[in-house]
């Protein structure tokens, strides 16, 4: 009877863990169309090119957010 108990907890943790790996991987997957990594690239080009004009940020600021885009825009979507 003990051995039955001993099974039944050890399938429960298997269980957990694994529902657990399982979240763990789709919280960290993002699944983007084409259509829409192209668009997000759009737009930070459009920032990179004109965000400066909008006045919402000095030029150090800007320039600081355009070098970041460009990290995100080659490290996610492969672009340059």
């Amino acid at each position: 009877m003990t051995i039955l108990y001993i099974l039944i907890i050890l399938l429960i943790v298997v269980i957990i863990l694994l529902a657990l790996s399982l979240y763990v991987f789709a919280k960290k997957s993002i699944y983007l169309s084409n259509k829409e990594k192209e668009f997000i690239v759009f737009v930070m080009d459009i920032f990179e090119n004109y965000g400066s004009e909008l006045g919402v940020q000095s030029k150090e600021q800007h320039q600081k957010l355009v070098a970041e885009l460009k990290k995100i825009k080659i490290r996610k979507f492969g672009h340059e």
